[in-house]
């Protein structure tokens, strides 16, 4: 495997299993399995777009005596693929805990307020 690839097979692993870690217990287990999809689909996606830059995003089509020129089966694996990861990735967030953010706008106008 390529040094490269490996490295960013580890960091990606770091920075899913920092969410991972914020699921609470109930959901866990479900997180676990969300994670090894997205993992695997990640590496996936990074063979896909080898792929496509290597051959490009059409290709000649030859059947019989037809030739045409037609989407590269990797570009359509791929957009398929990056699609399902998203919807993985959602899935994922989605098990957090809400917390309830402040805007700057509202800071800002809690800070006036407090020292009027």
């Amino acid at each position: 495997m390529d040094v490269n690839k490996d490295r960013e097979i580890q960091k990606n692993k770091r920075q899913i299993n920092k969410i991972l870690k914020l699921v609470p217990e109930d959901k866990k287990q479900i997180a676990e399995k969300l994670v090894k999809e997205i993992l695997f689909m990640g590496e996936t996606l990074d063979d896909l777009k080898e792929k496509v830059k290597e051959g490009g995003p059409v290709e000649l089509f030859k059947q019989g005596s037809q030739e045409f020129m037609r989407e590269s089966p990797s570009l359509k694996a791929y957009n398929t693929t990056v699609q399902r990861y998203s919807l993985l990735y959602k899935q994922l967030t989605d098990l957090l805990p809400k917390i309830a953010v402040d805007t700057k706008g509202e800071a800002l106008l809690n800070f006036i307020h407090d020292n009027e």
